[in-house]
């Protein structure tokens, strides 16, 4: 099969991806007043010596690094707050016969290699009487002519510039080098080692080291040619790796870039907890797996009373400062609210849902309106609590587990819990007790004045509704296993101010998941939330202001054992697993991936290396496209012991199509491959790799596959059960190869 991007869905694809390839451009706009601590840009990605920063697709830029036979300048960036203060570097390191230079945006770092620290070279000397530049202006004047002040030997400062500099004594200026100019809103001034603006009445560093780029190249201090060359940052096998390029060679042949056009981070792919490791083990971790952001807990029910000083204790991403994404996940009500620090008590809903959010005895208002004020991202990255920021929050977690001695109860505490107890989960509530009715309507209360107190206390935040995951009958029993989210619709249908309704998106975003289940149920639940989103206009009764912009986040995605039917599985069925669940996640709708927890995939381990092989080979396919087709197309819980054959799931992206391909069966079975190339063009690339990530790759041709049959299966309820299918194999290919298979697999089957 040939599967071209259309129009509409590359449109869709770029996107979806641009906040990727935005990467901070040299120019450093947007950069903050200097001072303001902010070592790293959005877009860096943290290393094990420094941090890389990407000059534009994410995967091209330059590394600042501590060298053990070398400079030290990132201990030098990163003590005056790196990037707020001098911006992304812009060359790699080069050295003379003494020392090393690297050049940023808006300096340039020189150490000594006899001894010493880093310091600031004197950069505009260095621009002044280096060699003149090819249009015949002497270097002064070309200073001048860019709108920078004529060097000279004038001592005066602006009064403002010197104020700002006598307060940081920090800042390595040198002498004065130039009389202040005023010049297009910005007033200048030149100091032996950097310049200086005023704009806005805010003073920054001018980007200098940009016009020292333009200007030199040949000399070894001077910028030789070879440091422009921008480095690349392609996953390897060393830790702090994170694209999607890896050369493997797992089977002894040398494999380079997958095939596609697009590199670098899919901000599709991430973790719960990636701080429990720490700040460095967790992004580490996070890097050698591929892994864009990470959920993280505000554990309300630790406050004991509201205090905006104390909102950053309650944070597990408290220590971990990173520029990976944090997406906050809010719950369990305190002492102060109607709930309490343990269960069952820190499950009830917060008291004053019913008034308005603004209301200061609307505790979860105040509270959802303080957290989201303190990591709302402030001009050059910043945060008011000085930790990560954060644009997205979930308000709760799981509600729809409705025992309370179930793992993952969240939601209903004390009254609920005395309700269940007195009546079995059914009949009216007695005073003092929650039925299963008004629980979700607390619920869904919630949920609104989570939605008011966030958007009043940051207008670009969103709100993921609170996940949700499957149960068994005892506590949804409707034919969709959908009855939370169906309670929730019919919450929206009943309102009665349908302006404030459309105006405020429905009140909600995106949607979250927690799936630990089979592979072919995760493409049943997906795809019914994705039919829900698809038709929310219609069970509204309003027009969608968001259709076609709401995501469904994959937001718990793990293997769990079942001892009631022996079900019980190790890490090389978690690698089976997840490369499957991933691809039936997208292939069925979804937009995002959490893996769950992240210290449950070490690197060294297979359950690791599964979970890195399915972000590699389906990093960038494109999310909802067209074409995306699984055969057969069986989903739920009858496939896993009903259907007994191979499976094969197409995601197409931008230039190549993966294919993921396992086995039902409950023996071997063999599998040809055959790649044809139907078009004229030079190079078609494919990358086979299994379960474990030994990767090769191949050519067009023919090749024979052993699919090995379910690892662990169990026999519950007089049938055979297998939840995870063997054998494993994913290929990414160019979409100019055609792949088909010996046996053919059918589109339906009767199961």
């Amino acid at each position: 099969m040939i599967v071209r991007v259309s129009t509409l869905n590359r449109r869709r694809f770029l996107r979806a991806t641009a906040l990727i390839a935005s990467g901070l451009a040299p120019a450093v706009t947007g950069r903050s007043a200097l001072g303001a601590r902010q070592t790293l840009a959005p877009n860096a990605i943290e290393t094990e010596d420094g941090a890389f920063f990407p000059s534009g697709d994410g995967v091209s830029g330059f590394h600042v690094r501590d060298l053990l036979d070398g400079p030290r300048f990132w201990s030098f960036y990163d003590a005056a707050g790196g990037h707020s203060w001098y911006g992304p570097p812009i060359s790699r390191v080069w050295e003379d016969s003494a020392r090393w230079y690297q050049l940023f945006a808006c300096a340039l770092f020189v150490q000594p290699k006899n001894g010493g620290g880093a310091r600031l070279a004197p950069l505009v000397e260095l621009i002044v009487s280096g060699p003149p530049v090819s249009n015949g202006f002497s270097n002064a004047t070309k200073l001048e002519f860019d709108g920078w002040p004529r060097f000279g030997s004038g001592p005066r400062v602006y009064g403002p510039i010197q104020t700002f500099i006598t307060s940081r004594p920090r800042l390595q200026t040198g002498a004065a080098r130039s009389e202040p100019r005023s010049a297009v809103g910005h007033v200048r001034n030149l100091f032996t080692n950097v310049g200086l603006e005023q704009v806005g009445g805010q003073v920054r560093l001018g980007v200098l080291g940009q016009r020292y780029r333009a200007y030199f190249a040949g000399w070894p201090s001077r910028l030789p040619a070879a440091a422009t060359v921008p480095e690349q940052f392609a996953v390897g096998t060393r830790t702090e790796s994170v694209s999607v390029g890896v050369p493997v060679g797992a089977l002894g042949e040398a494999s380079g870039d997958l095939a596609g056009l697009t590199r670098g981070l899919d901000g599709g792919f991430g973790c719960t907890l990636g701080s429990e490791p720490g700040p460095v083990g967790g992004v580490a971790h996070m890097n050698g797996l591929g892994l864009s952001w990470s959920r993280e807990q505000f554990l309300w029910n630790t406050l004991r009373g509201y205090s905006p000083p104390a909102l950053p204790t309650i944070a597990t991403d408290r220590n971990f400062r990173v520029t990976r994404e944090i997406v906050g996940l809010l719950q369990f009500t305190p002492a102060y609210a109607g709930g309490g620090l343990y269960a069952p008590a820190k499950y009830n809903p917060p008291h004053g849902l019913h008034l308005p959010a603004g209301d200061p005895r609307n505790h979860f208002g105040q509270f959802v309106r303080g957290i989201v004020e303190s990591r709302k991202a402030l001009p050059g990255g910043r945060t008011a609590s000085g930790l990560n920021p954060i644009s997205r929050w979930i308000p709760w977690n799981e509600p729809d587990i409705c025992r309370p001695g179930m793992p993952g109860y969240a939601w209903g505490g004390v009254p609920h819990a005395r309700w269940v107890n007195r009546t079995g989960g059914s009949g009216s509530a007695a005073i003092g007790e929650i039925d299963e009715a008004g629980r979700r309507e607390r619920l869904y209360r919630l949920v609104q004045v989570a939605f008011d107190s966030m958007i009043a206390a940051d207008p670009n935040a969103r709100l993921i509704f609170p996940s949700l995951s499957l149960v068994d009958t005892t506590c949804d029993n409707s034919v969709r296993r959908m009855a939370f989210w169906d309670g929730w619709t019919g919450f929206l249908a009943r309102q009665r101010d349908r302006r404030a309704l459309v105006d405020n998106g429905f009140f909600f975003h995106d949607v979250s998941l927690t799936l630990h289940k089979e592979p072919e149920r995760v493409a049943e639940i997906v795809g019914r939330y994705r039919a829900a989103l698809d038709n929310l206009s219609e069970t509204v009764g309003e027009t969608d202001p968001l259709a076609g912009q709401r995501k469904i986040i994959l937001m718990e995605l793990g293997l769990q054992d079942d001892p009631r039917l022996g079900a019980f599985f190790d890490d090389e069925d978690v690698a089976h697993f997840t490369i499957q669940a991933v691809a039936n996640a997208f292939v069925a709708g979804a937009d995002e991936v959490a893996f769950h927890k992240l210290v449950d995939y070490p690197l060294s381990t297979l359950a690791g290396k599964g979970a890195r092989t399915a972000v590699r080979y389906m990093s960038h396919v494109t999310r909802q496209h067209p074409d995306r087709r699984k055969w057969p197309d069986i989903s739920g819980e009858r496939a896993a012991n009903a259907y007994f054959g191979p499976v094969r799931i197409d995601l197409p992206g931008q230039g190549f199509v993966t294919s993921v391909i396992y086995n039902r069966q409950r023996e071997p079975m063999d599998m040809t491959l055959r790649f044809s190339v139907t078009d004229s063009v030079p190079d078609p690339v494919i990358h086979l790799a299994d379960h474990a990530g030994r990767e090769r790759k191949l050519e067009p041709g023919t090749y024979r596959l052993i699919l090995a049959s379910p690892r662990s299966t169990f026999n519950a309820y007089g049938k055979n059960w297998a939840w995870v299918g063997g054998g494993t194999h994913v290929v990414r290919y160019s979409d100019t190869v055609s792949l088909t298979t010996d046996p053919a697999i059918p589109e339906i089957v009767d199961y």
